[in-house]
């Protein structure tokens, strides 16, 4: 019977079976290869191809396999069934510092090793071997289940790395689950070129309390995650996962994730049970977004790349992956929460067991039986037109500011802007625009193939954030006040901030700065940063029971001010006097209702003691003492 977890997956994937595309195909690249099982390149137009030997090599931008292995560290890699050198990732400013990283089992032990190595200095096409540091290793009690695929996301630059549950059959060490053990994990680190080791991401789920498990874990639940990728346009990550007896699945985690996922494994084979003892509630765990059954010979998901090329309009967008033992290209296109399925069947006999991208996102396969790379290829005649990866009709842009329009790129393409209807020369696959009107772009490959694509830009007014009724200076003992902020709708923070009110005796004495953020559905943002004081404003008694009357600061040097407070609109008499009740300054005060404050200049006076009487129109009167000096 299926789970509650499996019939609520199901819901809502809302899965559906596409039809076979005839026009998409898979083509020898380059032959001659010993068990190649990872294609990469390092943002130029070679492609690096790992060999589970121990090598990693080179094609070349002709299409020529290099004779010299870019790396060869075959006397230290465990190389049997599915151990051996199975990942590869280039720093993303390896152009600049040279760092890649690789995963192998080690000889002898077999335990999983993470390492980073350096290009030469004389040679681009040779690394050099003695440059290795190992990061981390990894305990394997089994042969199987090595995982072996690691990434950099492109939104936040750190190492993922997909690791097996341990091996053997069923999960027995329980290790998918378990925080205490790496195995069975998505792993993420943050490296940094020239810095040693690595550090941990803040936000790993154990990052701030290890106790609970181990800091370098990012998601669970995994059994044998072999492939993980990035969609290089948006940071999603990308995950095929091996299943057990019966289910394959894949698994997607978006960019905007801000918490570990929980996968499942060995509670659910993809979206079904399959031991749920002293597991959590089926809420706890991610299903995949596809899953298939071990029916008509598949038996491993092989997970690709979504293709982002340039070429292929047909392909753009669609995740392609595919099964070990049947060899049958297959396609997920994400529309929303929901996914359609394609399966473009036998495009090339072989047993392909990795993708791969070049510089411009064009797409490869690696059979390792066969050891040859195929490229993807399609008879449309239909390049790419996708402003800013076609991923909106409208951009919107804050006020007259530059707005970036960039197409997807590829060697020897042809681009023409055309901008409010007004066509001009630009060959460039970028374009920088100001203001309102809709923008077409018009692409020529080589063949001369060509398409389009239009947006809308939208200058949005930015925002102007306010504040009002923050007074410039407050005692202490004043009760809380609530500001009035527009556009309403920000975030307003500082000292003394509870919600909207200004809270003296919560901020403190002192200078207190008040700001008040807001940003737009567009993202425009603006902000405003207030000052206002707190003061002790000392009232050290008062003969009648009107109004408070307060002096700040006090103790004064160069000036002081009163603040006197009304019920009723009226005029007052104010004299200050020294100890002897000589009266040295003297004004009148037309209060109105509220708060009324007077500045007055002291600076001529000597320091000392001093009283500063009120006397109201209806004959009461207010005395404070005044202390000039420290």
């Amino acid at each position: 019977m299926k789970s509650k977890f499996n019939l609520v997956a199901l819901f809502l994937l809302l899965l559906v079976s596409g039809s076979l595309s005839a026009q998409i195909s898979l083509t020898p690249y380059v032959t001659g290869l010993s068990v190649p099982v990872d294609i990469r390149n390092c943002g130029d137009s070679r492609l690096f191809v790992v060999e589970q030997v121990g090598r990693i090599r080179i094609i070349d931008s002709a299409g020529t396999l290099v004779a010299t292995p870019f790396l060869d560290i075959s006397s230290r890699v465990y190389y049997n069934g599915e151990r051996g050198l199975l990942g590869l990732v280039f720093a993303p400013d390896y152009a600049t510092d040279g760092y890649f990283y690789v995963n192998y089992t080690s000889r002898p032990s077999g335990y999983t090793t993470i390492s980073r190595f350096r290009v030469s200095a004389a040679n681009p096409n040779v690394a050099d071997p003695n440059s290795e540091e190992i990061l981390l290793t990894i305990y394997q009690p089994y042969s199987n289940h090595n995982g072996g695929s690691i990434a950099i996301s492109p939104v936040n630059g750190y190492l993922y790395i997909g690791t097996g549950d341990g091996g053997s059959q069923n999960d027995p060490g329980n290790r998918g689950q378990n925080p205490d053990t790496l195995l069975g994990k998505l792993l993420r680190l943050q490296v940094a070129s020239g810095v040693p080791g690595y550090s941990i991401p803040p936000t790993n789920p154990f990052a701030q309390d290890t106790t609970l498990g181990r800091p370098e874990i990012w998601g669970k639940g995994m059994r044998n995650p072999w492939r993980i990728s990035f969609d290089r346009l948006n940071g999603d990550l990308w995950i095929g996962d091996v299943g057990q007896n019966t289910w394959e699945e894949v698994d997607l985690e978006p960019a905007i994730v801000t918490t570990g996922r929980n996968y499942g494994w060995r509670c659910y084979e993809g979206t079904h049970t399959f031991n749920t003892s002293g597991c959590a509630a089926a809420s706890a765990f991610t299903p995949p977004v596809w899953e298939y059954q071990h029916l008509s010979g598949n038996c491993s998901v092989t997970g690709g790349y979504v293709y982002r090329g340039a070429k292929y309009a047909d392909m753009y967008g669609k995740y392609f992956f595919t099964d070990y033992c049947v060899n049958q290209m297959r396609t997920l296109l994400k529309n929303g929460s929901t996914y359609t399925h394609t399966n473009l069947g036998t495009l090339a006999t072989g047993s392909y067991v990795s993708f791969g991208e070049d510089m411009y996102g064009e797409l490869y396969a690696a059979d390792a039986v066969n050891g040859r790379i195929m490229r993807f290829t399609s008879t449309a005649c239909n390049p790419v037109a996708a402003i800013n990866g076609g991923l909106s009709d409208s951009i919107f842009t804050c006020g007259n500011s530059d707005v970036l329009l960039r197409s997807a790129s590829g060697g020897g393409f042809h681009y023409s802007w055309m901008l409010a209807g007004m066509p001009f020369v630009h060959d460039y696959d970028t374009l920088t625009v100001q203001g309102n009107g809709d923008v077409v772009l018009m692409v020529t490959d080589p063949d001369g193939c060509m398409a389009s694509d239009t947006v809308h830009v939208f200058a949005v007014p930015i925002p102007v954030a306010q504040v009002a009724g923050l007074d410039s200076i407050y005692c202490i003992d004043d009760l809380p006040v609530t500001l009035v902020t527009s556009p309403v709708g920000g975030n307003l923070f500082g000292d003394g901030i509870n919600g909207l009110d200004f809270d003296p005796s919560l901020a403190g004495t002192g200078s207190h700065f008040i700001t008040y953020t807001y940003s737009d559905a567009y993202g425009c943002s603006d902000d405003t940063t207030l000052t206002t004081t707190v003061d002790l404003c000392l009232e050290v008694y008062s003969l009648t029971s009107v109004e408070n009357v307060v002096l700040y600061p006090n103790p004064a040097n160069q000036s002081v001010t009163i603040k006197m407070p009304s019920r009723k609109e009226q005029e007052t008499f104010v004299s200050l006097t020294d100890i002897s009740g000589h009266v040295l300054k003297d004004f009148s005060l037309h209060l109105n209702i509220g708060t009324t404050s007077q500045e007055l200049a002291i600076d001529e006076l000597s320091d000392g003691l001093y009283f500063m009487k009120v006397l109201y129109e209806d004959g009461s009167q207010n005395t404070l003492k005044l202390l000039i000096g420290e």
